[in-house]
């Protein structure tokens, strides 16, 4: 076991610890019975049926693949458009067939495809049941904990085919659609980060504080906060127009960091799509690297304070962003 980043996936960690003790093979369906419980106080059909699925699903990956984290609002590409290809097969998003879809040519290690092992629409319905769930539920923080997380898995991926959707629209030269596709992916940034600072557990705030308040001076303070800055955006090797390997290292879905640095830096590569095709010029690579440079120095070296205490009512963020992004018409 990995203890680097450990503060994810708790039921992983919480099985894991439990093997050392275990001298016979676990049942993992019954333990997951038992983990439910244990975890939120109590147990429901419903609850039951939504763990199910996600066991099935997002807890049963076999390709042997690894790195799975690399979404687009937290991964975001550092590639042109150009490397992009748009066969003409139809495929299905979120159930619903779509005509095109752009797909990452294999030539280019720029990027790294997000990795998708499972059907997207089996773990929305998880979702519906763990939102149900809310009336009986709601009173545990560990559920509260699970239900973002697990709303903030599935926007995720709505984001990555949403991305697409904007790199097709890109493709076509349909700036409008670029223009329209690009606001709806940063508007669900801003409804993603809203989410997750329902809960203290995805918050920027605690990690920043827990870093300061090593410091025995004002100017160890701020070296130690630009540590952490840095250690969950792009480390510092980089030069003005090339970003260091060591970026996103993190991956961090975390209230604060998502809104002021990961949805500005979509925005930055959104434009740089829209002012190519108005003026009927190659994307500017150079330029998009130059301003996420920028941007992200700029960030590192912020003081801003964050929220150390989650503010919301996680039940009713969920419900109202299934409603708006996941629910099928």
């Amino acid at each position: 076991m990995s203890m680097e980043g450990i503060e994810q996936n708790p039921i992983v960690y919480d099985l894991m610890s439990e093997m050392a003790f275990q001298h016979k093979k676990v049942d993992v369906k019954a333990w997951i019975e038992l983990y439910i419980a244990r975890r939120y106080g109590r147990s429901s059909p419903l609850i039951r049926d939504a763990w199910s699925i996600l066991y099935h699903t997002i807890y049963n990956c076999t390709d042997g693949a690894y790195d799975k984290n690399r979404d687009v609002i937290v991964a975001f590409p550092d590639v042109s458009p150009s490397f992009i290809s748009l066969p003409g097969e139809r495929y299905q998003h979120y159930g619903k067939p779509t005509s095109r879809r752009a797909v990452l040519r294999e030539e280019t290690n720029a990027y790294e495809q997000p990795h998708l092992w499972y059907s997207t629409s089996d773990v929305i319905k998880a979702l519906q049941l763990f939102i149900a769930s809310g009336n009986e539920l709601s009173s545990s923080s560990t559920y509260s904990y699970d239900l973002v997380d697990l709303t903030r898995q599935a926007l995720a991926k709505y984001a990555n085919e949403l991305f697409l959707k904007i790199i097709d629209a890109y493709t076509l030269k349909d700036v409008d659609g670029v223009t329209s596709l690009s606001q709806k992916f940063l508007d669900l940034v801003e409804d993603m980060d809203t989410l997750l600072a329902s809960h203290d557990g995805f918050l920027l705030g605690p990690w920043l504080e827990s870093a300061k308040q090593l410091a025995q001076n004002e100017e160890e303070e701020k070296q130690y906060e630009w540590n952490a800055r840095t250690q969950i955006t792009m480390w510092f090797d980089n030069a003005e127009e090339e970003a260091s390997l060591l970026r996103d290292y993190g991956n961090k879905y975390w209230s604060g960091l998502v809104r002021d640095y990961y949805g500005p830096r979509a925005a930055i590569y959104f434009e740089l799509l829209i002012e190519s095709l108005e003026k009927g010029e190659e994307f500017d690579m150079l330029k998009w690297r130059r301003k996420w440079i920028k941007l992200t120095n700029g960030w590192q070296g912020g003081r801003k304070l964050f929220p150390v205490k989650g503010n919301g009512n996680a039940v009713s963020m969920s419900r109202s962003l299934y409603n708006k992004y996941l629910r099928s018409e």
